[in-house]
């Protein structure tokens, strides 16, 4: 995975100014660039550099969802998207069932893939299997990921400073270096 160095940003710029009630020349003072460059984020006319980005996450790191849609421009989809679509209702409880509903396929989905075989031995079916069990998995992120977004922005409990609370937890159980 690459970070690009530059991503639209359109719909993060416009989510953010509504969820904050912010105007362009608020965000273009909160980051040091023009109103007219905050203008052009915000209708996808220019696409915003990376170090803008880190800058923006710095700034607006109590905005879970705006940061949540810049990792997912800014990593080319290898992050989850901020599930925003008609289908879905953003309320904490909503995203608790379909968060709960998608690790249970995905449960179900790992019991009956069985993934002793060396990757060289396995035939087409189970590698459909394989690659069934991991759409399972990402369904099951997604909604864990924006439920955490969601926790995060109406209780007020950050995503990193919890994170940063469990690192040590995760080195001493061998998981990390």
């Amino acid at each position: 995975m690459t970070i690009k160095p530059s991503a639209e940003v359109g719909e993060a710029v416009r989510n953010l100014l509504i969820e904050e009630d912010m105007t362009n020349e608020q965000m273009a003072l909160d980051l040091n660039i023009s109103k007219q460059l905050v203008s052009h984020y915000k209708n996808d006319r220019r696409r915003m550099q990376q170090d803008i980005a880190k800058q923006s996450i710095r700034v607006y790191e109590d905005s879970p969802e705006y940061i949540g849609e810049l990792l997912y421009e800014f990593s080319d989809g290898y992050t989850s998207p901020v599930l925003k679509g008609p289908a879905i209702e953003r309320h904490r409880l909503a995203l608790e069932a379909n968060a709960e509903r998608e690790i249970t396929e995905a449960l179900n989905k790992i019991r009956t893939v069985c993934l002793a075989k060396p990757p060289s031995n396995i035939n087409e079916n189970e590698k459909e299997g394989i690659a069934q069990m991991m759409d399972e998995l990402l369904e099951a992120r997604a909604f864990i990921d924006n439920l955490n977004m969601m926790l995060e922005k109406e209780y007020g409990i950050p995503i990193k400073k919890r994170i940063k609370k469990l690192l040590p937890q995760w080195k001493a159980k061998g998981w990390l270096l």
